[in-house]
């Protein structure tokens, strides 16, 4: 059995022509290797939050690595995933609480999509996996470990639709763990067991996938429109908008669970085995 890789050993990777410098320890102030942090998101102007298992469920950092503070709810134990609209209100998905919050900017809690505690069949939730947020303010939710649809919102928490189900063919999922939107309100959705990532019109129109991945596990999408995936190989990959590939290296965990690309271009993921979080600043 090949050993997980570590946190300490590469300190250039390239993506195609792009150059990063390999940070492992890019916060100060807190041992990360005891925690366990599953995403990482990019706040328009306060800096980076790390998504926790646990409480506190967020941990704020500035660009410079330095702690900001921290969230704490009681009402919140296990948060996977989450992003920020362009307001910078926090979208945080609570899995095994089958439901996903929106937090305002001083991190009171605005509406929660689903009902804590009561998972639901073919319906939101049953341990929710991702969410993004389009241009109109809509709202997109991947429900993978249990029910494998993508569920859609209006900006005020009412639900609109859902799409997917248990399957292999195009449109259907098998645990859909991750989910972006681009500029162009396209729908990218991490599809792991069935190795690929799907993409979509806002409305569930199928418009293509992409191949050649191993499990993949978290996606993010740069201000350039170009796109990040993570899989189980262990790898990162980097493909044009329209999903042709640029280049990969390797991510420095066995599994990339969290990804996301800030207004520099530099690259945060949250490696679970060993338990870090690496930013991969790019110079070229």
């Amino acid at each position: 059995m090949t050993a997980a890789p570590a946190c300490s050993e590469a300190r250039v990777v390239a993506l195609g022509a792009r150059r990063y410098h390999v940070d492992v320890a890019p916060f100060s102030g807190v041992d990360l290797s005891r925690a366990f942090v599953s995403d990482v998101a990019i706040h328009p102007t306060l800096g980076v939050a790390l998504i926790m298992r646990g409480n506190p469920v967020v941990r704020w950092f500035g660009d410079d690595g330095q702690a900001h503070g921290i969230w704490q709810y009681d009402t919140t134990t296990h948060g996977h995933s989450a992003c920020f609209d362009p307001k910078g209100r926090l979208y945080l998905v609570d899995s095994d609480r089958h439901c996903v919050h929106r937090f305002e900017t001083d991190g009171a809690l605005d509406i929660t999509l689903g009902i804590a505690d009561e998972p639901r069949w073919r319906e939101p939730f049953n341990h929710p996996t991702g969410v993004a947020v389009a241009s109109s303010g809509e709202i997109l939710v991947s429900d993978g470990y249990g029910n494998s649809h993508v569920h859609r919102f209006s900006s005020h928490g009412r639900h609109l639709r859902s799409w997917g189900g248990i399957g292999s063919e195009r449109g259907r999922f098998s645990n859909p763990h991750a989910i972006a939107i681009d500029a162009e309100d396209q729908a990218w959705v991490v599809d792991r067991e069935n190795h690929r990532v799907q993409c979509f019109a806002i409305d569930g129109e199928w418009r293509g996938d992409i191949g050649g991945l191993h499990l993949p596990t978290a996606i993010a999408i740069g201000h350039d429109g170009v796109l990040y995936v993570t899989d189980q190989t262990p790898r990162l990959c980097a493909y044009t908008p329209s999903g042709q590939l640029i280049g990969r290296c390797r991510t420095f965990g066995a599994i990339g669970h969290g990804l996301a690309v800030d207004a520099h271009g530099d690259i945060y993921v949250a490696n679970m085995m060993p338990n870090c979080v690496t930013r991969l600043r790019r110079f070229v």
